[in-house]
């Protein structure tokens, strides 16, 4: 059957807003860490008890100090294997770090020899490899007090260039490297451009950073520095100004994240909110700094809009990664069903890569049409509207009513993504035909 002729087609578009829930969405949102001796058995059933629903992400620090002075033991291995595959398959993406110390003591725990962490990256890599599409980032080098790339022999920028290149052939060119500052990024990369000039990523090298000190004090606790860009070079720590600049540029297609700590002014509820949306930070850790996450709860957002009023914590876990608003929609009936659609990216981060807003036209619960939509991450960058558009031909659509509806998934794995508008978040109605 047909469309019906101009002029007795019409589209009725339905009034869209956008809801304060918290969703779900996969390689974002708060995670939890959990800490694992490689050379301990891991009680499989305890851990599934565990897992939180409503979270996608987990972080898996493993610990590797009784193997410092050895090769990891095959046991070992296949502990790890099965790790990895028990969080692919309860759906948890991974942060993944491995470190030798797991009470602040680097110098202690870390191998005499960096020949020694390059065999323990090799073995690990051939099985982190075959995880990858289930990994968010790799968090450190292996070295430092808690992995955290401080406290240790091993951080020249020799000897981490060194361990970034093993671990890279090791682990494969997929998953994505994080160090724990931006000085040290910029260790790992000689600068490219002349002074002032801007530089983005490169991204067949997935490298980006964690902040494991978000908001302790005015420099992230050593995260920044206090020299301005215009005065330092391109191997010191800047400014924090500079720096967010810095991390603002480097994670708009990488994570970035870590845990908020402290006190610092630098951490109020608005100055944090403007400081994780310049920065794209996309995962916070759920449960620490506690005295940091407190001092949120106890906040409420004051601007105007749908969350006035609204808690600092559940504010800030709406926003971190992208958050999705189907904001208009408009159709033209000739020759077909013509569709013009505004999604909004409200959230701190963009997406990682790809993803596909699927339309279908249904009648009855049966679906008469569908159209795919690509959704690339340079145009769902936060707060800039995208427009799209689509058509359903004549012959697509039988004659009759229909109602038209728009989901989203990631387009790699056909993973769906919910929608930030009010009522169902996996399927939002956007039209009657």
């Amino acid at each position: 059957m047909r469309l019906p002729v101009r002029g007795r087609g019409r589209f009725q578009r339905v009034r869209l807003s956008e809801s304060t829930d918290r969703l779900t969405n996969p390689a974002c949102g708060w995670c939890r860490i959990y800490t694992f001796f490689l050379e301990r058995q891991i009680n499989f059933d305890e851990l599934n008890l565990c897992l939180q629903e409503d979270e996608t992400l987990v972080q898996a620090v493993i610990v590797i100090g009784a193997f410092r002075s050895r090769e990891i033991s095959q046991e070992a291995l296949e502990q790890l294997e099965r790790l990895l595959r028990f969080f692919r398959n309860a759906e948890k993406e991974m942060i993944l770090r491995f470190t030798y110390d797991n009470v602040g003591q680097g110098l202690l725990a870390e191998p005499d020899e960096m020949r020694q962490i390059f065999i323990h990256m090799n073995q690990i890599g051939n099985i982190v490899r075959r995880f990858a599409e289930h990994i968010l980032l790799l968090q450190g080098l292996f070295v430092g007090s808690w992995g955290e790339m401080h406290g240790s022999r091993f951080l020249s920028k020799e000897k981490m260039r060194l361990l970034a290149e093993t671990l890279r052939e090791a682990a494969g060119d997929s998953i994505p490297i994080g160090v724990r500052t931006p000085l040290q990024w910029r260790l790992l990369h000689e600068r490219d451009a002349v002074p002032g000039a801007e530089w983005s990523a490169d991204p067949i090298d997935p490298v980006c950073v964690f902040n494991d000190g978000m908001f302790g004090s005015d420099s992230d606790l050593g995260t920044y520095g206090s020299r301005q860009r215009s005065e330092a070079e391109w191997e010191e720590s800047w400014s924090r100004k500079d720096e967010l600049l810095f991390l603002q540029q480097l994670h708009k297609r990488l994570p970035y994240g870590g845990e908020a700590v402290g006190e610092a002014k630098e951490g109020e509820l608005k100055n944090a909110v403007t400081e994780m949306r310049q920065g794209h930070v996309c995962y916070l850790n759920a449960v620490h700094d506690l005295k940091c996450l407190e001092r949120w709860r106890s906040a409420v957002w004051d601007e105007k809009g749908i969350w006035k009023g609204v808690h600092g914590t559940d504010y800030i876990g709406a926003h971190l990664g992208y958050r999705p608003v189907v904001c208009k929609v408009s159709g033209r009936v000739t020759d077909g069903l013509h569709l013009k659609i505004e999604i909004e990216n409200t959230g701190f981060a963009g997406l990682l890569e790809e993803a596909e807003l699927v339309i279908t036209a249904e009648a009855e619960g049966r679906v008469i049409g569908t159209q795919l939509l690509p959704l690339l991450p340079q145009d769902f960058m936060p707060d800039r509207p995208h427009c799209l558009s689509c058509r359903f031909a004549p012959d697509i659509i039988e004659s009759g009513a229909y109602d038209i509806f728009l989901q989203m998934r990631r387009k790699r794995d056909g993973r769906w993504i919910c929608l930030a508008n009010t009522g169902r978040h996996d399927k939002v109605r956007i039209g009657l035909f």
